[in-house]
């Protein structure tokens, strides 16, 4: 596990995603995605499509999954606001897109 990685899972786990949900294994796959590709974010359903092949499912299936654990955390506004810096309600694609330039803010800033 490198540090991008570390610092998704590190992430997930504040905002209270749990990781019995498939959507916490796609949110993982989708932001290693972006960490490569980071223009996949304007196509959500081509990201969707390279992280259900990896795994072995339909696009659908991820962005399902994705929803399902999102709605599920158990974080509250306060712990979204700390760790993504918006306490609203966010897509698959802005919590995606939020979550990765705060890693890649927070990794930089570590340099």
């Amino acid at each position: 596990m490198d540090k991008f990685e570390y610092e998704v899972a590190t992430a997930i786990q504040e905002l209270r995603i749990s990781a019995h949900f498939k959507g916490y294994e796609f949110i993982k796959s989708a932001m290693c995605v972006l960490r490569d590709k980071p223009s996949a974010i304007h196509s959500i359903m081509g990201l969707y499509e390279i992280v259900a092949e990896h795994h072995g499912v339909t696009a659908k299936r991820v962005e399902g999954n994705i929803r399902n654990a999102l709605q599920n955390a158990k974080s509250d506004f306060t712990t979204q606001k700390k760790v993504l810096g918006t306490n609203r309600e966010l897509t698959n694609r802005e919590f995606l897109a939020t979550l990765n330039e705060v890693i890649k803010v927070k990794l930089a800033g570590a340099k």
